[in-house]
Formats: C-alpha cells, sequence, structure tokens
C-alpha cells in the first residue's frame, strides 16, 4: 500500500511519467519474483504479484483543468482526489497520484493519511523547464484549434504526424498519441507562479525523485527500494532522450527496457512474497482508542467503596490516639510508624503516618479538622477523577499512560497517601 505522489508544473508529462511509471514498477517486482522463485527448491510455479499498480487521477470528466479557475472548485476537486487516494490504499496496492501537487500543504495532508495507514511514501517531482511546459501547452493549444476548424474526418491524422514541435521548430518528443487538455494561458502562467516545489528539507517531500524531461525513465529501482524496502542492484544510467531517435522518443509508456536486468534481494520463502517496510504511524494520525462506556461508572464505584472503608474505619477508631495504640498492640516489638487501614479494590492499605495523625487539630480522625475528614475524603476523590478523566479506560495513543478500570484501586491508594503523608501539598 505504499503512496507515491507525483508533482510538477501543469503540462510538465505527469500523466505520461505516471503511466511509464507504473509499467516499469511491475515489470520490477516481476523479475523481482521471477529470481525469487529460481532460488526455490519448492517445485515451479508462476509467481503472484505481490503488488497491484494503481493510478489515480486527478482530472476527468466531471473535474476538467479548469477547476482551478476558482478556489472553491479546487478545493472540491482536491477532496475528490484525496478521497480516491484514502479508498485505494490496501494492502497490496501501490498507489500513484497523478496531479500537480503544487501545494505543500496537500503533499503533508498526503503524507500524514500515508503514516496513518503505517505505509510508506514518497515524492516524485518531474523536473520540466517552464518553457518547455507553455510549448507543450502551445503545441496543444493549436491542436484544438485545428480540429475545431477542420471536419472530423481530416482530423485522424497518422501516428508519425502526433509529434508536435514549438514555434521554433524544435520537436517536443511527445508521446504519441498526446490526448491532454491544454490550460488557458494565463490560467497556466497563475500555476506556475503558485507552484511550491518540494523539498528534502521537509519530511512530507522525503524521500524525494527528481525526474528530468531529458531523463528516459524514472529511477525505478530506487523508488522500489524506498517504498517496499526491498533492496534492489540500480540499473546502468538510462539513455538521455534528447540522444533517442524520434520514433523512440515519442513510444508509448508501456516500454519496459530501461528496467534492471539484475535483481537483488533478501527475500525468503517459497510463496513469492517478501517482506514490506515498517513503519510507525505517526502520533498526530493515530486515532485515540474508543473509550468504555462503563469506564467512568468504574471509577467512582471503586473510589467510592475506598472512601467507605476509611469512613467505617473512623466509626471504629474515632480517635488517632486509640488507633496508634491499637496499632502497638498488635506489633508490641515495633514502635507505630502510622495507622494502616485495608481497603478493598487495591492490594495497598492507606496509611496515615503517626506524626500526621497527631498533628491534626483534633484527635478525632472524621471530625472538623481531623486528618481523615469526610469532606476531605470527598474532595481528594473528586480531584483524583478529575486528574484521570482524560484517560479513562484507553490507553492515550500508543503510550502506556492510560489508566485501566483494574488499577484504578492502587492507583488511588497511592494518591490518598502522597496526600496524607503531605507530599503534594505546595
Amino acid at each position: 500500500m505504499p503512496l507515491i505522489i507525483l508533482t510538477g508544473y501543469p503540462c510538465s508529462g505527469l500523466s505520461y511519467r505516471a503511466q511509464q511509471l507504473a509499467s516499469l514498477l511491475d515489470a520490477t517486482q516481476q523479475k523481482l519474483l521471477a529470481s525469487t522463485s529460481a532460488t526455490d527448491d519448492a517445485p515451479q510455479r508462476q509467481p503472484q504479484p505481490r503488488y497491484k499498480i494503481h493510478i489515480v487521477p486527478t482530472h476527468d470528466a466531471s473535474h476538467p483543468r479548469s477547476v482551478y479557475d476558482n478556489a472553491r472548485s479546487e478545493k472540491e476537486a482536491r477532496a475528490v482526489a484525496f478521497a480516491r487516494v484514502k479508498r485505494a490504499l490496501s494492502r497490496d496496492t501501490i498507489v500513484i497520484l497523478d496531479g500537480m501537487n503544487y501545494i505543500k500543504g496537500v503533499r503533508y495532508q498526503l503524507w500524514c493519511e500515508a503514516k496513518a495507514v503505517a505505509t510508506t511514501c514518497c515524492v516524485v517531482h518531474v523536473g520540466t523547464p517552464i518553457d518547455k511546459c507553455v510549448a507543450i501547452n502551445n503545441a496543444r493549444l493549436r491542436r484544438d484549434q485545428q480540429q475545431q476548424q477542420q471536419p472530423e474526418s481530416q482530423t485522424q491524422s497518422s501516428p508519425e504526424a502526433q509529434s508536435e514541435v514549438n514555434d521554433s521548430g524544435e520537436d517536443l518528443g511527445l508521446a504519441a498519441p498526446d490526448n491532454e487538455q491544454p490550460y488557458p494561458p494565463e490560467l497556466l502562467d497563475n500555476l506556475i507562479y503558485r507552484y511550491e516545489e518540494p523539498s528534502t528539507h521537509n519530511r512530507w517531500d522525503k524521500p524525494l525523485f527528481t525526474v528530468l524531461w531529458s531523463d528516459a525513465a524514472p529511477p525505478v529501482e530506487e523508488i522500489f527500494s524506498a517504498i517496499t524496502g526491498i533492496p534492489i542492484e540500480t540499473s546502468p544510467p538510462a539513455t538521455s532522450l534528447a540522444s533517442l531517435p524520434a520514433d523512440q522518443r515519442t513510444a508509448a509508456p508501456t516500454d519496459t527496457s530501461t528496467v534492471a536486468g539484475s535483481v537483488a534481494t533478501t527475500a525468503a520463502g517459497g510463496s513469492g512474497r517478501f517482506s514490506r517496510a515498517k513503519i510507525k504511524p505517526h502520533q498526530a494520525t493515530v486515532q485515540a482508542a474508543t473509550t468504555d462506556p462503563t469506564a467512568l461508572y468504574g471509577f467512582e464505584k471503586r473510589t467510592t467503596a475506598i472512601i467507605n472503608a476509611i469512613r467505617a474505619f473512623t466509626q471504629e477508631n474515632p480517635s488517632a490516639e486509640a488507633a496508634l495504640a491499637k496499632a502497638k498492640a498488635q506489633s508490641p516489638s515495633t514502635p507505630p510508624a502510622g495507622i494502616t487501614i485495608p481497603v478493598p479494590e487495591s492490594s495497598t492499605p492507606v496509611f496515615v503516618p503517626s506524626h500526621v495523625a497527631l498533628s491534626a487539630t483534633t484527635d478525632d480522625l472524621a471530625g472538623v479538622g481531623g486528618v481523615l475528614a469526610w469532606p476531605r475524603l470527598q474532595r481528594l476523590r473528586r480531584q483524583w477523577i478529575g486528574l484521570n478523566r482524560a484517560y479513562v479506560g484507553q490507553n492515550h495513543g500508543h503510550g502506556s499512560g492510560g489508566l485501566s478500570v483494574d488499577q484504578v484501586g492502587d492507583a488511588f491508594v497511592r494518591f490518598l497517601n502522597a496526600e496524607l503523608a503531605g507530599e503534594n501539598r505546595a
């Protein structure tokens, strides 16, 4: 389910590079699976592709290039493309987003979505010069004008005539046939001016691969290794597009002759399946766990049971001196360090140090000003629940800061012991 984000100027050959990249990635994994099955001791069988290649287009009949004329239609078109990417991301699919993606905030949103589903993401920058983009757009405008002026029967030209030239007569090297729609000249200049180039200084633009206009093919081996985590030997540098004959420059993008001939992998197993890169989801993209609807009730029930047990102890032992004397009688060999009160829902008892119990304004444990007065215990209980309400019944993200209902008793008793001992007092 890796995500490949294409970006570049309008009319820079993004759709061509998307089709070319999909074809080369498919050929690369086919050779990888073939080499893996050839080294297997198991019976030979036809290897199955590990990843499906899916191209998500940004433009279609419902969202033409005129959506960039105003902000509202452009925002709707971006939302549709983002929804398509979100639906296409699956366990065994390489998603290629074909579009300008000229806003860095859009690329950041896509990067967050990839992190949310724990998959890899890379950016492929189609680095076509501005003058070349303008020349391609002008050639497409002339093509549309000729098709409107000529009858339909005369618009059917031979493949040899599909190669467009600019005003100076230079062959643009477009793939035949070029059926892409042009931009209005004013809109083209506006989009080029608004383009935000990707940078390796941004974490959402890494890894970044740049494909120049003169490059015959993108670095498919490096891209495949980056999104899958499988090391592949890099093929020799591809022949420059400018040095190729015109008939080869206008060839269909399904030409896979530039795919590396030698493929090295550390994959094992006879099923032809190999490991994928491990991605840790970003904390900002992790959906919080669902809260147990009965968790808060469990908090209230367990803390109330502890408070009631302390109140029952104070009714049986109203005097602090009497409670300390009782504790000394139970352990005559050692002087009493304090009052120990066993409570339910907790393996740790409530402990009141002797100096705290004797320093109260009254000897009555539950009386006004006593160390175990009922209003004070209720205030401490409400305070503790308020502090832990955000962590009720769930683990906060992927950390261990959550508090389950079974841990309420011990946690509340630790809080009470710290308060009664004076450790949390300012």
